[in-house]
């Protein structure tokens, strides 16, 4: 009998053979395992490709795992200061009333000056002219009560008919009647002229 001999085509188709059983052998073997065939347990962290996985496929004790504490960053500004509190500023000092000007009485606030914290100055209380109608200096405040320029400000007068008035504070410390009610009993309020010293 004649021996069978190994030619090109029979080499290479035998390897052909060979590749192709063993790629679908392959690909039977990958797409035939599936969670059912999974034990539990069976995947171990070492298994698992590094940055695989988000953080959805975690448990919510992995999720709230955090690293330790970064050092404090630097301090921000500071932030402008805030108004004055009861505790922050004098206290009420009685106004040096000018003659003819005393307070109104009774149940309303008497006439007064303090400055706060931050340096502002602050009248109050419910005045009137004792003898004749309103006018000229209320009071005069002491150095360091005083603004540097002239200050103008509306107020409230009466009676006869209750209406606006001007008081102005100026730079010498007078606090000035200029125009109001004049009846009897007039009244005029200082309440919230403030002002500044710088």
């Amino acid at each position: 009998m004649r021996r069978p001999q190994l030619s090109y085509a029979n080499v290479m188709s035998t390897i052909a053979v060979f590749i192709a059983l063993g790629g679908t052998s392959y690909a039977v073997a990958r797409n035939s395992i599936g969670t059912p065939q999974l034990r539990n347990n069976a995947v171990t962290s070492a298994k698992v490709r590094n940055g695989s996985l988000s953080t959805k496929d975690l448990s919510s004790s992995a999720r709230a795992v955090r690293g330790q504490r970064g050092p404090a960053g630097p301090s921000g500004p500071t932030g402008p200061p805030g108004p004055p509190g009861p505790g922050d500023a004098e206290g009420w000092k009685a106004l040096p009333f000018a003659d003819g000007w005393t307070n109104y009485g009774g149940t309303w606030e008497t006439g007064a000056y303090r400055k706060d914290r931050v340096g502002i100055v602050h009248l109050r209380g419910l005045l009137t002219r004792a003898a004749g109608a309103p006018t000229g200096t209320i009071a005069v405040l002491p150095p360091g009560y005083r603004p540097q320029r002239g200050r103008l400000f509306t107020v409230h007068t009466g009676e006869s008919p209750a209406q606006a008035g001007r008081v102005d504070v100026g730079p010498n410390g007078a606090v000035a009647w200029l125009v109001g009610a004049v009846g009897e009993m007039d009244y005029t309020s200082l309440d919230g002229i403030s002002f500044d010293t710088d």
